[in-house]
């Protein structure tokens, strides 16, 4: 399954500085880089799960995606685009004044609304931003016990999920052999999610094309 996936995708093993046997899929704008387990203590073992971390780029040093991860095989036209990551926080505006830096300002309108994600059992604002991956930062707060709040017991706060904007093939085949997956509206549009045996994440939210909300 997950070859079937990374082949549609477009996974390709990349040449990273992280750690041997990388793989890179070229979403668009950015670069996500899923690298093997890496030991950082004893006892620090290998798990079946994951979480998603963001690189920072220092001055002078290319961004990952801009020559500092080279791919094993050519870049193909990405079958998917980021569009915004999900930001996993038990405190809304905490998280905004802590994250202000990096978001670009918003208007009295839009910080009153709230606005509901289903699928994963929280409840937030969407944010522009020009510093982190994908232009859009999702910042949601749990209301069920749910995949949200899964991710924030866990992980604590942060990044925890991609929206990513995929073609009408990858939607139609996203999970042969299962049942398709639940179509939801949510913060960006109508959106599927691709369950995996790991309900803290990484979630992945598949925008169906022509409804990302404004």
């Amino acid at each position: 399954m997950a070859r079937l996936l990374g082949e549609r995708l477009g996974a390709v093993p990349v040449s990273s500085r992280h750690a041997v046997g990388a793989w890179g899929l070229w979403l668009g704008t950015d670069l996500l880089e899923v690298v093997p387990w890496r030991r950082e203590q004893a006892g620090d073992n290998p798990v079946g799960e994951g979480r998603l971390l963001f690189e920072p780029v220092f001055p002078g040093q290319a961004p990952a995606g801009d020559g500092a991860d080279v791919p094993s095989e050519p870049w193909t036209a990405p079958a998917s685009q980021l569009v915004a990551v999900i930001w996993a926080t038990v405190d809304l505006e905490r998280a905004e004044a802590d994250l202000s830096p990096w978001l670009e300002p918003l208007d009295s309108l839009a910080a009153a609304a709230l606005l509901d994600e289903p699928h994963l059992g929280g409840r937030g604002r969407v944010r522009a931003t020009s510093g982190l991956p994908g232009g859009r930062l999702v910042l949601l707060e749990p209301t069920t016990e749910g995949a949200l709040a899964a991710s924030l017991a866990r992980d604590g706060e942060g990044p925890c999920g991609l929206y990513v904007r995929a073609g009408s093939a990858l939607l139609q085949s996203a999970l042969p052999g299962r049942p398709r997956p639940r179509r939801r509206a949510g913060p960006l549009g109508v959106s599927v999610r691709l369950r995996t045996a790991v309900r803290a994440g990484p979630h992945l939210l598949l925008l169906e094309p022509g409804t990302i909300a404004p």
